[in-house]
């Protein structure tokens, strides 16, 4: 994808918190996260929308209290964080919106995503949107 550049990929909310309360995907999210030829492509909204999400108590309940500081923690020191501005509609549902955005801002190459109104796009600019398994079968 780049040629001896991290590839740099999005996580969408719903792949965090999967991977927070350990379902079967989040061994496949681990070997990305420890993979030195990743860049994780951050933005303060993602950081706040993994925050709200996780408290609540239907998903909350799954995982130990001080999980979402930890994975919190490691974004914020894994993470390249870009800052978004007017974030214009280009999705079906306007809440993913700030992630086609993140997206463009940051040249990002991969989407990885569960979500079905971006999985149908496929690409957006240069980036991929695909699945967590997709994205291991590259």
């Amino acid at each position: 994808m780049r040629h001896g550049k991290p590839i740099k990929i999005i996580i969408d909310t719903n792949l965090w918190i999967s991977f927070l309360i350990g379902l079967k995907a989040s061994s496949d999210l681990r070997n990305i996260l420890i993979d030195s030829s990743v860049t994780i492509v951050m933005t303060d909204i993602m950081k706040s929308e993994i925050i709200k999400v996780a408290s609540r108590p239907k998903f909350a309940r799954h995982f130990a209290s001080g999980a979402t500081n930890l994975l919190v923690s490691f974004l914020d020191n894994r993470g390249e964080f870009y800052k978004l501005g007017d974030i214009p509609q280009r999705c079906r549902d306007s809440k993913d919106d700030y992630l086609l955005e993140l997206a463009r801002v940051s040249d990002a190459d991969v989407l990885i995503t569960g979500d079905k109104d971006l999985l149908e796009m496929k690409t957006f600019g240069c980036c991929r949107i695909m699945t967590l398994f997709e994205f291991k079968q590259l």
